[in-house]
């Protein structure tokens, strides 16, 4: 039985929502140090925990598989596992970051003593607050996400501190992406990121291209442009447009992304993984924002640049658009300008 009081920090996914987290947890890290401070997070997310220092243990939930005809006994049968788990580790306080129905009971599951979450206008699923005991109340105000999180940590009495996030990338990793850098002859360059979990973030790629060739003839910057699984579409949309030479194409991992950041002089793209760890990381971005609000999910640096198209309907956080997405029809001058600034700033 572990001795050393426990708090379990209920984040399941996504990828940049998780990043968002990650100031919350270094709250509550240096407030604690004798805690134990665990993660329960969702399978598809768990390998980026995996490389943050600090965490304790992690715990992997697959609540996607329990819905699924494919999943059937065997899905349950593990998630009841899971549980046990969880609840063998005994916890003094799990919070719940993502203020969800299947979050909130989770968190009860565990079986923590006190239990912590947003309160009713804050959650995302408005049962989700039923369960918890002790409630972040809404300011009424629009704050950043990040400060949201840390508001919620001192809920559980975190103080504010100034831990960077330190990544434990595996070696093999690094020298993969110090390779890629190595056959191009990189050591100073752009990054642009083209990709977005929602089709609805995301900036047209010829734009990205025109962008991208605008970067390297007036700022004799080679551009590197990162996708993901099944984002190679983009990147061929990109080389309509970009001219010659053409950007440098890494398909690497999220967690290769991380050495390439680290020296990277600006990335630029839409509210996705990527983006947000850049930001996390330390590298200055460009960002192009459409139906999420930069206030909520930008980046949390001052000086770094977010364009937006503001129409009537902006910030809809809307995953599909009704019309013809106008809210990204950005111009390459104004992300031109923006990057112009940013490399001015750095």
């Amino acid at each position: 039985m572990n001795s050393a009081p426990g708090i379990l920090i209920v984040r399941l996914s996504a990828l940049g929502d998780i990043l968002h987290t990650l100031p919350a947890f270094l709250d509550l890290k240096e407030t604690f140090p004798e805690c134990r401070i665990d993660w329960l997070v969702s399978k598809k997310c768990g390998f980026l925990l995996s490389a943050v220092s600090g965490i304790g243990r992690i715990h992997i939930v697959d609540t996607d598989s329990l819905l699924k005809p494919s999943g059937g006994a065997a899905a349950w049968r593990q998630f009841a596992a899971t549980v046990r788990n969880v609840r063998r580790s005994r916890y003094d306080v799990s919070i719940d970051f993502q203020g969800l129905l299947k979050t909130a009971l989770l968190g009860s599951l565990s079986g923590a003593r006190i239990r912590i979450g947003f309160s009713g206008q804050l959650v995302r699923e408005r049962p989700a607050h039923w369960f918890y005991q002790r409630r972040l109340a809404h300011s009424g105000e629009q704050i950043h996400v990040i400060e949201l999180n840390r508001r919620l940590a001192e809920v559980a009495g975190a103080r504010r501190s100034n831990a960077r996030c330190i990544f434990d990338i595996m070696e093999q990793d690094r020298a993969h992406t110090d390779a890629l850098l190595k056959k191009e002859r990189l050591t100073d360059f752009v990054v642009i990121n083209p990709g977005g979990g929602w089709p609805t973030k995301r900036w047209q790629p010829e734009k990205y291209g025109m962008l991208a060739a605008k970067i390297q003839h007036e700022c004799g910057l080679p551009v590197v442009v990162t996708t993901g699984p099944g984002e190679d579409p983009l990147f061929q949309g990109i080389l309509k447009t970009c001219g010659n030479p053409a950007p440098r194409h890494f398909p690497v991992s999220f967690l290769q992304l991380v050495p390439l950041l680290e020296k990277a002089r600006l990335l630029i793209g839409g509210d996705t993984g990527p983006f947000h760890l850049a930001c996390a990381v330390g590298t200055p971005v460009v960002g192009v924002f459409g139906p999420t609000s930069p206030v909520r999910n930008g980046p949390w640096r001052g000086s770094d640049e977010v364009v937006v198209h503001r129409l009537s309907c902006s910030y809809c956080y809307g995953r599909t658009c009704p019309t013809k997405n106008e809210c990204m029809d950005v111009s390459v001058d104004e992300v031109f300008d923006a990057v112009i600034r940013r490399l001015g700033n750095h």
